[in-house]
């Protein structure tokens, strides 16, 4: 483990996992220190196999404390756990290497649990592209809305106790399942209405992309999340219409022996139709949503949009689904 010791000026401890996050530190570390309220000191948990994070760590000339511990293979729960054992403040701040946060993040935070008097600051995120997919890749997820986020967000070092902490053996949605698991507590939040940080680690392609939803979608198979039942009952629902039409000239002969009703090709007309119609709505209706500019939509980039929207979905589909399974098997076996 690797002390520094500086002058700061609060009593705000950030927790940073790091897992191969390499390039994304060093534009982190300059956001802490460019700071309006300087937290006590930083925690970086780091999992990498290489000692590249270290290196940077010890070349790192800056004012506030860091406290680096390097650990076998950790998910970001698990690192987030350590961190908060480590940190020796009231509250602790987390933040990941691929979000930046504004100068006046741990300031505004800070304000808000004085004035509200909470034990939970919940922060909102924005997303930043700097490539034409990644882009097309923000307009078919998060959009220019905020979104409410772990990172970013702050909470009182005994109440983080109190809950138990995070799933330490996940990949992924340990933290909407903490969240959860806070308000079920009762513990006091306070939502900021401003975005306080920003998010650059869109993936460099589609590939890349459809990898990271498949696998975040497989480790969120084992949580409780009520979407998982939706993606269920929606795919058995389509299913079920698909069935239907694969049917539907064979049975309307059974109705009718002159089949007037027959319909040539139907079940390409359907599949094609109904694939036509989710692009429509990824790259349209739902990129509006999350307010994407219709400048950017038009002419022609609502195709690629809904495009990439419908490979990532089809990537998290079986992660969804088997979720979902994976719930209703245990609600079966709790009673």
């Amino acid at each position: 483990m690797i002390v520094s010791t500086k002058i700061v000026n609060s009593n705000i401890s950030i927790v940073v996992p790091a897992l191969n996050a390499e390039d994304y530190l060093p534009s982190l570390l300059e956001s802490i220190e460019a700071q309006t309220l300087l937290p006590q000191e930083i925690v970086i948990i780091d999992s990498s196999p290489s000692s590249r994070t270290a290196n940077i760590i010890e070349k790192h000339k800056g004012s506030i404390p860091i406290v680096f511990k390097r650990v076998d293979f950790a998910y970001p729960g698990h690192a987030r756990n350590l961190g908060v054992k480590l940190a020796k403040s009231e509250w602790v701040a987390f933040v990941d290497c691929r979000t930046i946060p504004g100068c006046d993040w741990l300031k505004t935070g800070a304000e808000a649990a004085k004035q509200s008097g909470a034990e939970y600051i919940e922060a909102l995120c924005l997303s930043s592209a700097d490539t034409s997919f990644k882009k097309i890749l923000q307009a078919a997820t998060y959009g220019c809305e905020p979104v409410r986020t772990l990172p970013g967000s702050m909470i009182l070092k005994r109440v983080f106790e109190q809950s138990g902490g995070f799933i330490p053996n996940v990949r992924a949605g340990e933290d909407l399942e903490w969240i959860q698991r806070c308000q079920t507590l009762g513990v006091k939040i306070n939502r900021l209405k401003s975005p306080t940080l920003t998010y650059n680690g869109f993936p460099e392609s589609l590939l890349q992309a459809m990898i990271k939803w498949f696998n975040y979608a497989m480790a969120n198979a084992d949580i409780e999340i009520k979407k998982n039942q939706k993606s269920l009952y929606l795919l058995i629902f389509i299913l079920f219409v698909f069935s239907s039409i694969y049917n539907w000239n064979h049975l309307t002969y059974k109705w009718n022996h002159s089949n007037i009703y027959y319909i040539p090709n139907i079940t390409k007309i359907f599949v094609v139709s109904l694939f036509s119609l989710y692009i429509v709505y990824r790259g349209i209706f739902r990129s509006l949503k999350v307010k994407v500019k219709l400048s950017f939509l038009f002419p022609l980039r609502w195709l690629e949009v809904g495009f990439v929207g419908l490979c990532l979905d089809l990537a998290k589909a079986p992660g969804l689904v088997w979720g979902a399974i994976r719930q209703l098997q245990k609600r079966i076996r709790g009673k």
